[in-house]
């Protein structure tokens, strides 16, 4: 099985834009390629993501678009497993700049890192704050030297993702998910008796 590792930096709270993107191929699990880009997000910044990124719109100027930077990702839908850490974070963002642009989201198959840790190295008895992907990268003894780089951060969900497979000798399929956006809002549901029109907004 191949993949392909990513992270992705967003300009503002919508996250529906890209400032900036990592990525690592995985082939048999060694790491073939990487590649890192800054993006003019075409949006505005907001300070609170410049705080944790430090990407300001000075930056960006004259960097890709997004559609330049999906034109090398999109080959690879399908034929490779995107691995993310909070993977849904990524891909989600992926599909709302597509769908912000009246683009297609191809079909994404995925691993989430959070997830493998959560289930394989703390068999759901983590504490709050282990699954940060700082604290999980040092748990592991995983290097991550520049955290909120998209490129350092890929190579640390590379990393990690190595090393529980180095550990578990796990089978990646088993963990394979299918990307769905948009997503579903959960039924609510009423107790009996209950009329709906009774229920205050809080």
């Amino acid at each position: 099985m191949n993949y392909l590792v990513l992270d992705v930096e967003t300009p503002n709270s919508k996250n529906d834009s890209i400032c900036s993107i990592g990525v690592q191929l995985l082939t048999e699990d060694k790491i073939t390629d990487e590649w890192y880009t800054l993006v003019d997000p075409e949006d505005a910044f907001e300070d609170f993501n410049i705080s944790i990124h430090h990407i300001t719109p000075e930056m960006v100027e004259g960097a890709p678009r997004f559609e330049e930077v999906w034109e090398r990702l999109a080959p690879y839908c399908g034929s490779r497993v995107f691995v993310a850490h909070n993977a849904e974070f990524d891909l989600t963002v992926l599909a709302k700049a597509l769908e912000k642009r009246g683009m297609k989201l191809p079909d994404i198959t995925y691993l989430c890192t959070v997830d493998l840790g959560r289930r394989i190295h703390y068999n759901y008895g983590n504490v709050k704050g282990d699954l940060v992907l700082s604290n999980l990268a040092n748990n592991l003894g995983v290097e991550l030297t520049e955290h909120h780089n998209a490129l350092y951060d890929t190579r640390a969900c590379s990393g990690i993702f190595l090393r529980l497979r180095e550990i578990y000798d796990f089978d990646p399929a088993a963990f394979v998910r299918r990307f769905r956006y948009p997503k579903h809002a959960k039924k609510t549901f009423f107790a009996r008796g209950r009329r709906e029109n009774n229920i205050k907004s809080v």
